[in-house]
């Protein structure tokens, strides 16, 4: 198969953390705002100069997928923009405290529930996880 390219391994959770602290700095975000952070502006260090910085771009799509079943996120409010010929409505989304995401995944006894399925989190999880004296 030539021409194809597998996403790399976990790249939504690197996505949710990378979002976690953009959303934290930045304030709320609608899905329009994340999408032109990632694809045009993001630059971490490590990844050499601009223009080779991703292999592949983010969609809208992706990024709303990402938001509506992330625990990390809310949704908070539309907001509406005029475009060139309609005006349409973004979807403005903020962080959820690590603290309280990590409080729900506890059970009653402070321990951490077996997924059955999921057995990786984003790292700002997992760093709350560790300080608590949890493995996640």
């Amino acid at each position: 198969m030539t021409g194809y390219r597998k996403q790399p391994r976990n790249s939504n959770l690197r996505m949710a953390t990378r979002l976690y602290h953009y959303i934290s700095d930045e304030g709320p975000k609608t899905t329009a705002q994340i999408k032109d952070y990632l694809n045009n502006v993001f630059k971490p260090v490590s990844e050499g100069a601009a223009n080779t910085k991703f292999k592949y771009t983010v969609t809208s799509e992706q990024i709303s997928g990402l938001m509506r079943v992330s625990p990390l996120f809310e949704c908070i409010g539309e907001e509406t923009n005029l475009g060139l010929k309609q005006t349409y409505k973004s979807k403005l989304y903020d962080i959820v405290p690590v603290a309280t995401v990590v409080d729900t995944m506890l059970d009653e006894n402070g321990q951490l529930r077996q997924h059955r399925i999921r057995k990786k989190v984003p790292s700002v999880i997992r760093e709350e996880l560790r300080s608590r004296g949890l493995k996640a």
